[in-house]
Parts: C-alpha cells; sequence; structure tokens
C-alpha cells in the first residue's frame, strides 16, 4: 500500500464514499460519510448546545421497561400525525447520551417546543409545553403535556427526532394599527403572555392610556379622548 499522503485529495466527498476503520470488536470495516454524518445526527456527538435526540418507540401502551435514548406517545399505530399529540413520555438520556437532562427538561415549561425528523425537517410539529413532570410508572422518563400549534407530518416509529426549544418564537412581539380615533382600543394578539405596550398615536407622540389584560392573549387600550395610531406588544 502506497503512503497515504501519496494520494489525492477529494474536494468533494460524497455521503457513499467510504473510510477505512476499525470497529469496536476490532474487526476492520469501511465507514460511509453518509452513515458517519448519521451517527453524528442521531446521538448529537458533536454536542450541539439544546438538541436533544431520541429514537421514537411505538409501544401502543405505555410500558415501564423502555428503552433509554427513546420518546412515546399513545399510540398503536406505526404513525401518528404531530398535529393530534398531546403527550410525549421521553427518557431523561438521549439516543447514546449518559448524562440525565432532568433539568434541562424544566427549561420546557409554558415555552415552545420543536420535535423534527432529523433526517427530514419538513415532518415536524411545534407545541406549547404547558407541563412537565416525572412520569409515574418509570422515574427515567418525564412526560411533557403539550398544546400543538403548528407543523407537517406524521410521526413514525424507529425513526430518530430532535427535541429543542423553538427558539424562533420565544420572544414574540405585535404590532396594532388602530386607523380610526377611538377611545377603547380592542387587541386579540394572541402572544400566550402579558406583553408590555408601548403606544405610539397618529401625532407621533407617544400615548398615555389604560391597558387592561383580560388574559394572555387580549387586551383593551382606553383614552380619555378618541385617539388613533399604533400599539407595539413585546
Amino acid at each position: 500500500m502506497a503512503r497515504i499522503s501519496s494520494y489525492g485529495v477529494d474536494s468533494t466527498p460524497l455521503n457513499s464514499d467510504k473510510m477505512l476503520g476499525t470497529n469496536s470488536d476490532g474487526t476492520v470495516k469501511n465507514f460511509t460519510l453518509g452513515a458517519i454524518a448519521q451517527h453524528y445526527s442521531f446521538t448529537n456527538a458533536i454536542g450541539i448546545a439544546g438538541q436533544t435526540s431520541y429514537v421514537f418507540e411505538n409501544t401502543g401502551t405505555w410500558i415501564g421497561n423502555a428503552s433509554e435514548g427513546t420518546l412515546h406517545i399513545a399510540t398503536s399505530s406505526a404513525t401518528k400525525a404531530f398535529s393530534t399529540i398531546t403527550t410525549v413520555k421521553i427518557s431523561k438520556f438521549m439516543t447514546g447520551g449518559s448524562n440525565s437532562l432532568v433539568n434541562f427538561y424544566s427549561e420546557f415549561l409554558n415555552k415552545e417546543l420543536l420535535i423534527a425528523d432529523i433526517q427530514n425537517q419538513n415532518n415536524y410539529g411545534i407545541y406549547t409545553c404547558t407541563a412537565v413532570a416525572q412520569d409515574s410508572g418509570n422515574t427515567n422518563f418525564h412526560d411533557l403535556t403539550l398544546t400543538y400549534k403548528s407543523g407537517n407530518g406524521n410521526i413514525q416509529n424507529t425513526f430518530n427526532y430532535t427535541v429543542v426549544l423553538f427558539a424562533g418564537a420565544q420572544d414574540k412581539d405585535f404590532t396594532f394599527t388602530q386607523s380610526n380615533g377611538s377611545t377603547t382600543w380592542t387587541i386579540a394578539h394572541n402572544l400566550n403572555k402579558f406583553p408590555t405596550v408601548t403606544i405610539v398615536l397618529s401625532s407621533g407622540d407617544m400615548g398615555i392610556a389604560d391597558v387592561t389584560h383580560q388574559d394572555k392573549n387580549n387586551l383593551t387600550i382606553g383614552f380619555a379622548v378618541a385617539e388613533s395610531g399604533k400599539a407595539h406588544l413585546n
């Protein structure tokens, strides 16, 4: 065999290209670049902060001896639409990991989560996580209660999925325009929070008014006299 330095450099590597290496049992094997990349993706071996990965195991009803590094939903089907998922049981260890993620899971509460197929991220669901609790049947798992917001496709048995905080949605804002003068501006912002409100009147002046939050998605602004302009919610 010639010296390695005598071989040319391939500047366009493909997933089908191979590397020679030693398997864990000591046998010499060829490893494709695609398989190596897949391993990194499925196990987060590179260590991308905030990214966790799991294998979806369809066990029908919940069983107490589920595998580490897996996530489960209550279904007897091999697939389930992301739009119909309301609860996920998730291992405290991600695929190939040995560190508990219990503290990290506590950060999911009242945040938006993305669950996506690692190999085809066009299959995904975005949810608001309304509760996080240790599973009563298996303390190595946690139950996430979810409210579906948007997504596409189905979750599928034995496929690999990432579960991450949906960074694009954690700090949302909303701008409301009141075109006609009114003493009451009624705003349905659907931000799922009690936002701060900055009022800019049509004159360009900052507005001073009474802001009343009906709930996390609706508020009213009351003026002494009829005003028009914009309200910036953040």
